[in-house]
């Protein structure tokens, strides 16, 4: 292990820099990405959004990230990580303000594809830096750290939010995550600056458009499933993606290095791993979210206080399961994970109904929370473990990549049973036992998602723990 004595005082100086970015940016960045879910329902109040407009609240966000996520993470590369952080921090805070000032379901829509695009940007490129920084044997603990962060913030959007909300309108938890950003922009501003960019390394324009147009007709037609062309959006998607990945294989520099996937198993099968357990787990705390204040008429605070359960247990467990990861197999960790999940979602499609009780929820979402810690890290360690380090910024970028697919994915998928289930007015209460049953219907979808995830974290093999 690196002794901190030799290390050199600039070096010790940059890491602390890297780890307050890392931390502050993903823990305030994640409040107002999330902190959403509380407001959903006044702010479907105030502006009459009907329950598919309810459901592009997150996915507005989520949809511009995953289209930009794999080209800002060769961006990232190109002109350096410290720069797209910048930009990427400013267009958030911008984005945030302009969501405080919207007047509209449109003008806020379209605040939260402006929010995504910046928190795009330093979510891909915050956790490679963090990991570059420090040397192979530090990795899960600093990966544990980061995360950690990420899930802070989850802990306290709900609280904070819900508090937010209903003493000082929804408004206000935007123009909190603008006064929030701030410091991360600050602290940014201070690392060292990146090398001046390579002339050989170029950017794959081409490939880009590709990549965001394949990407918004697949999740916008999934989310519209049932309305006139979604099918046609859905199988254009498809087919770009293919065309995509044809041209990724083939391209000498292509956004999303495909040969990844081709020379490490580990690497294959994590990946798939971490999409899946996206997939079938995102939506959870945004259907809890609504489920509470609708089914059981609490405020925006008391679901906020509920709602903790769930990411105060991840945000403590997952700084002790990357330092677990560096010790012992992160591969089985991380399945071990994926079966306590399951074990929660099952819980949920059976018992969720207007006579749950407090208790037995958030019994429940602490097993959830303390599901997704045992996956998370670990899962993030074997990726960046599955890769040589000059491969370390195309893995990072890849875990983000996955994961926002598999987030936009589950929001997708809950989006298009709402449509199905409740239909396409707003949420009144008569609709309220549709809700549920709609609730329901997911958790049952994502049951045997978490399945195929627990497969493909088994399928990528083992490796012999560093004790």
């Amino acid at each position: 292990m690196t002794n901190p004595d030799v290390t050199p005082p600039e070096v010790i100086r940059h890491r602390r820099l890297v780890i307050g970015t890392a931390v502050s940016a993903n823990l305030l960045g994640n409040i107002g990405l999330v902190g959403v879910n509380v407001a959903a329902p006044a702010i479907s109040k105030e502006m009459a959004m009907s329950a598919t407009e309810v459901g592009w609240l997150p996915l507005a966000a989520l949809l511009t990230m995953a289209m930009f996520s794999a080209p800002t993470a060769r961006l990232s590369d190109i002109l350096g990580r410290r720069r797209v952080t910048i930009y990427g921090l400013w267009v958030g805070i911008l984005g945030s303000a302009m969501g405080a000032l919207a007047w509209s379901p449109l003008s806020l829509l379209i605040s939260r594809a402006i929010t995504g695009l910046g928190l795009v940007a330093f979510f891909t490129t915050v956790t490679t830096m963090a990991a570059a920084a420090f040397p192979p044997e530090q990795r899960g603990k600093v990966l544990g750290i980061t995360i950690s962060s990420v899930y802070i913030g989850l802990s306290i959007a709900p609280l904070l939010a819900g508090f937010l909300v209903e003493y000082l309108g929804w408004a206000s938890l935007f123009w909190f995550t603008v006064v929030g950003l701030l410091p991360s922009a600050v602290l940014a501003q201070l690392l060292q600056k990146d090398p001046p960019p390579s002339a050989s390394d170029k950017m794959d324009w081409p490939g880009s458009i590709v990549w965001m147009v394949a990407v918004a007709l697949i999740f916008s037609g999934l989310a519209s499933l049932g309305f006139n062309l979604s099918l046609v959006a859905l199988g254009l998607g498809l087919i770009l993606l293919g065309f995509f990945i044809a041209r990724s294989i083939a391209s000498p520099s292509p956004i999303l290095d495909m040969s990844l996937f081709r020379d490490s198993r580990r690497f294959t099968f994590s990946s798939l791993a971490a999409y899946i357990s996206y997939m079938s787990s995102f939506s959870v705390s945004f259907l809890l979210s609504l489920y509470l204040q609708y089914s059981k008429g609490l405020k925006p605070s008391q679901a906020g206080l509920i709602l903790v359960a769930h990411p105060v247990i991840q945000a403590i467990l997952t700084m002790f399961t990357g330092r677990l990861s560096d010790r012992f197999d992160a591969g089985r960790l991380a399945s071990l994970g994926l079966g306590v999940i399951l074990v929660a979602i099952l819980i949920f499609a059976n018992n969720l109904s207007e006579a749950t009780s407090t208790l037995a929820l958030v019994l429940n979402m602490g097993l959830f929370g303390a599901g997704f810690a045992l996956f998370s890290a670990p899962n993030s360690n074997a990726i960046m473990g599955a890769v040589p380090p000059k491969r370390l910024g195309q893995a990072s970028g890849v875990i983000t990549v996955t994961r926002l697919l598999g987030q936009i994915s589950s929001i997708a998928l809950m989006t298009m049973v709402f449509t199905i289930v409740i239909g396409p007015g707003d949420i009144t209460p008569d609709l309220y036992p549709r809700f549920i049953q709609a609730a329901r219907v997911c958790f049952w979808i994502f049951a045997p998602l978490t399945i195929l995830g627990i497969g493909a974290s088994l399928a990528r093999g083992g490796r012999k723990p560093s004790l």
